[in-house]
């Protein structure tokens, strides 16, 4: 009995850091240069090959000719630059104003 309820209570205890570690994190970034659909289409399915990214959204920024990207993902440490690598060739024509992790 007590073994039992060792390995449940191991099992247990596995499961909560597994899920701890996949627990999502958002970052929020100001970008310009998207000026249709089709830049927005780019845009997101670039960022979603970032690693552990579950889902972008871009909607219209607070400056204008700015949108508002946020990127939910499972990685702890997504950085600007990852995000402009992912932009590959077009990095030059959408510009990552800002890159933060939302708290």
């Amino acid at each position: 009995m007590i073994r039992h309820l060792i390995l449940l209570f191991a099992l247990s205890l596995s499961s909560v850091c597994a899920f701890a570690a996949d627990k999502p994190v958002t970052y929020v970034a100001e970008m310009s240069g998207m000026v249709c659909a089709g830049c927005k289409d780019h845009v997101t399915a670039s960022l979603t090959k970032l690693e552990g990214v579950s889902k972008v959204e871009i909607v219209a920024g607070d400056k204008p000719g700015t949108q508002k990207v946020t990127v939910t993902s499972t990685a702890p440490a997504l950085t600007k630059e990852q995000a402009v690598s992912a932009l590959g060739a077009s990095a030059n024509t959408y510009v990552v104003h800002g890159w933060k992790k939302s708290e």
